[in-house]
């Protein structure tokens, strides 16, 4: 995925009307895991911006997704529970061992690669994120200034789930449920605003 990424912007740049010393990229969840890693290889972007990406290794955003999505299902009783988690654990497996991306995904860790870049970073997070948690932003802003960059920008929104949406709870199995599921006019001011200023 990051290399479909780093022939988009190959394809930018052979573009004329298209300046390519004014690019940057903006990824959401599994996406703000791709633009470090593209932004770790390539020095000409301007800025990356990462909308809920992760700091830990997939096996662990999986592991938490799995047992958060049991502990919310209240009718369940301690044994089917139980039951639950493993069967969630053998289905991961599964796939992990069909799909050469989520085997990839459940093992690569975020941080090395973010402490390797040096193009600008906006961080942005929901406060009630259940599948990526808040968490995972600081840690990620904090892995960027270990590595030296000096423009890492972050900011987290109260009430805002994975989606960027007004979600007070932030459980994925209540998304239908929203009764918008329009991102944060909030959100994309900052993100608008924040390109404007790195990409002139």
């Amino acid at each position: 995925y990051a290399d479909d990424i780093r022939a988009g912007l190959a394809y930018l740049r052979g573009r004329p009307e298209i300046d390519g010393a004014r690019l940057g990229l903006v990824g959401h969840s599994e996406g703000g895991m791709i633009a470090p890693m593209v932004a770790a290889t390539d020095p000409r972007l301007k800025g990356i911006v990462l909308m809920a990406g992760p700091a830990y290794t997939g096996g662990r955003i999986l592991a938490f997704q799995q047992r958060n999505a049991v502990d919310n299902a209240r009718s369940l009783t301690p044994a089917q529970r139980k039951a639950a988690l493993e069967e969630s654990a053998r289905a991961t497996d599964s796939l992990a061992r069909q799909s050469g991306w989520l085997r990839y995904f459940i093992s690569y860790d975020p941080v090395p690669t973010a402490r390797r870049v040096r193009a600008p970073v906006l961080i942005l997070q929901g406060e009630t994120d259940q599948q990526v948690t808040p968490e995972q932003a600081d840690t990620l802003a904090a892995a960027f200034r270990a590595g030296g960059n000096r423009d890492v920008t972050m900011r987290k929104f109260p009430a805002t789930d994975h989606l960027f949406v007004p979600d007070s709870v932030g459980d994925p199995a209540r998304y239908g449920a929203l009764v918008s599921r329009a991102v944060r006019p909030g959100v994309l001011g900052t993100i608008a605003d924040w390109l404007v200023a790195h990409l002139r």
